[in-house]
């Protein structure tokens, strides 16, 4: 692999760098989660801290960040009412608010809830650093589950290591029951194989057996659902229900699917289910059990590697200068999806920037735009960050080919050899680097198979 640093300089002497790493192959990359870290609740629940309840504590009440791991026992049935639940976060979630909601479960102090297994089971997760709380002003408490892919990409041991997909992240993002905070969106694909489906109607970068990479529409309706080794398409046995389109199912006398990434997470009798941001809800009419919660798909079985998340910066060789697939916005959109809060002035919103596609002789290549400082930004030192267009002009001025947007901000980064050559935009009071929690990362591995 080549690692290169590339300095420019605006007309106002504002600076911007540039990582680009070249010379690897497709079939060595692959989607790798940094696996569960404790320390990711810490991290999250400073951002919030910092980021979001301190600009406005009126809006927010307690929230409850935590995840549950594989030994801490659930006090809780996984069957409520019509719904079966095969995640232990979501189903702590909704018991757990259901609780707080009716008054019966609240903090002062300590936890207070007529159940003992309900006291000794959050008394557990404290303990055992898996929950942490932030406070507003609002008399109200809500209960955040952390996805069990969040971690550091620090953590990973390779070559090369990148954040590569939007999650959901901002309380906006949490809008249904359904929703962990950490859950990455967007088509994932190695060797033919889907990881995570494509959602939010944006373009895929995939690259063929050849090597041959295109920018292409991929919908999840174009794909069968496979569960249970029964196989779902879109209305022909079954309805695929998805954001920005649908917030809820219809009412009906069979069964909800619902399904994030490669997993069930519930299944739900009646209809009137509250779509996952990060997902889609697969209706069927008549009842059904889901015995085995892994979900494959098919219908992309003839690329070796693929990826949806942001907008395209180079198409076919030419730049692409204008936001060219939806986003939310909250002025024209009626149904929500994610991110929903996200930069969208695409010539003026700067920010940290990750972006991967091909250069001027279609071979593989990554590019990091560094951001600047979210704490103590110098003009002259500090890399300015770059908008959507800056990022598309560099590409441009490169020669590049085909280049799509992956998740920038304040998890943007690039490990290469270990190091990091530039600086992450999130920063700590002291504006020492805050490496930001992410559920999945592209690594460098020898051992990946054409």
């Amino acid at each position: 692999m080549r690692n290169t640093i590339i300095t420019e300089t605006h007309q106002n002497k504002e600076i911007q760098r540039f990582q680009v790493v070249e010379e690897f192959a497709w079939k060595n990359l692959q989607f790798v989660s940094p696996g569960f870290d404790a320390g990711s609740i810490r991290e999250i629940a400073r951002l919030y801290r910092l980021n979001i309840v301190e600009k406005d504590p009126s809006a927010y009440g307690r929230l409850v960040f935590f995840h549950v791991p594989e030994n801490i026992d659930l006090p809780f049935s996984p069957h409520i009412e019509d719904t079966w639940f095969f995640s232990r976060n979501i189903t702590a979630k909704v018991q757990l608010q259901k609780l707080a909601d009716e008054g019966s479960l609240y903090k002062d102090g300590a936890w207070i809830s007529k159940d003992t297994s309900v006291r000794l089971f959050l008394n557990q997760l404290e303990r055992e650093h898996h929950l942490e709380m932030v406070s507003g002003k609002k008399d109200e408490i809500t209960f955040i589950p952390i996805d069990g892919k969040v971690g550091f990409p620090s953590s990973l041991d390779s070559p090369l290591v990148v954040n590569s997909h939007f999650f959901l992240m901002d309380p906006t993002d949490l809008d249904s029951p359904f929703c962990e905070l950490g859950t990455p969106h967007g088509l994932a694909l190695k060797d033919g194989v889907v990881l995570n489906p494509p959602l939010n109607h944006r373009p895929c970068l995939l690259v063929d057996r050849a090597g041959i990479s295109h920018t292409t529409q991929v919908e999840l309706t174009d794909l069968v659902v496979e569960i249970d080794s029964v196989q779902y398409r879109h209305e022909r046995n079954a309805i695929f229900y998805f954001r920005p389109e649908t917030c809820i199912t219809p009412s009906s006398g069979g069964t909800d699917i619902v399904i994030t990434g490669n997993t069930v997470v519930a299944v739900k009798q009646g209809g009137n289910t509250r779509v996952p941001m990060a997902g889609f809800v697969l209706s069927l009419r008549e009842d059904i059990a889901v015995h085995e919660p892994s979900v494959r798909y098919l219908g992309l079985e003839a690329y070796q590697f693929g990826i949806q998340v942001g907008p395209p910066m180079m198409r076919e060789s030419s730049m692409v200068d204008s936001l060219c697939c939806p986003f939310f916005n909250p002025l024209v959109a009626e149904t929500s999806f994610p991110p929903t809060v996200y930069p969208l002035p695409f010539s003026s919103a700067r920010a940290a920037r990750i972006a991967l596609g091909t250069n001027r002789e279609g071979e593989p290549v990554l590019v990091w735009a560094e951001g600047a400082s979210k704490r103590d930004y110098k003009r002259g030192k500090e890399s300015s960050g770059a908008s959507l267009l800056e990022l598309a002009q560099f590409c441009d001025r490169q020669h590049y080919q085909e280049i799509i947007n992956l998740d920038g901000g304040g998890s943007s980064q690039i490990i290469y050899e270990g190091k990091r050559y530039l600086k992450i935009a999130d920063r700590y009071e002291d504006n020492c680097e805050a490496e930001r929690p992410v559920p999945l990362a592209l690594v460098f591995s020898a051992s990946c198979s054409q």
